[in-house]
C-alpha cells in the first residue's frame, strides 16, 4: 500500500469508493432512505471532482487499485475519510489520516475538527477526538445524525 496525492483522473474511482463505503459500511448504522441520500453525494462527478481538488486530498493504492481517500479542507478540517468496504479495517484510513494530521501540524494547525457519522465516530475517538456536539442535518428532506468532533494537536 502507498499513499499519494489525488489526481483529477481519480475522481470516478473515488466516487465509487465513497458510494461503496456508504452502502456497505454506513448501512450498518443508518436506514435505507438515509443511505440513499448519503450515497448520492458524488452523483455529479464534475462537482465532486472540483471538491476533491480543494485542500489536500490523499488516496491509498494497493496493487494498482484505489481503496481509500481522505481530505483536509481547510487545513483544520477532515472533510472526507472513506475506505472501500472490502478494504475496511485494514489500516488504509489510519495511514491516510496520519498523513493528513502530520501535514496540518507542519503548517501550524492547533486543532482538527470533523463531522463524523455514527460509524466513523469510533475511528476518530481512537485517533484522539472527542465529540463536541451531536447534530442532525437534513439532506433532500432526510435527516442524518452526525457528530461534531475535535482534536487538539500537540506542537
Amino acid at each position: 500500500m502507498f499513499i499519494r496525492p489525488y489526481q483529477p483522473t481519480d475522481a470516478e474511482a473515488i466516487a465509487a469508493i465513497y458510494q461503496d463505503s456508504v452502502l456497505g459500511i454506513g448501512a450498518t448504522a443508518y436506514n435505507a432512505e438515509q443511505i440513499a441520500v448519503w450515497s448520492a453525494y458524488p452523483d455529479d462527478i464534475e462537482e465532486f471532482r472540483r471538491s476533491l481538488q480543494q485542500g489536500l486530498t490523499l488516496v491509498a493504492v494497493s496493487e494498482g487499485q484505489l481503496l481509500a481517500f481522505g481530505q483536509l479542507n481547510p487545513l483544520n478540517h477532515i472533510a472526507f475519510l472513506y475506505t472501500a468496504s472490502q478494504a475496511a479495517r485494514q489500516g488504509y484510513a489510519t495511514k491516510i489520516y496520519l498523513k493528513l494530521e502530520t501535514y496540518a501540524i507542519q503548517r501550524g494547525v492547533e486543532h482538527l475538527h470533523t463531522e463524523a457519522s455514527r460509524i466513523s465516530k469510533f475511528f476518530f475517538s481512537k485517533m484522539g477526538y472527542h465529540i463536541t456536539e451531536t447534530e442532525v442535518v437534513t439532506r433532500k428532506g432526510v435527516e442524518l445524525e452526525r457528530f461534531k468532533m475535535v482534536k487538539i494537536l500537540s506542537p
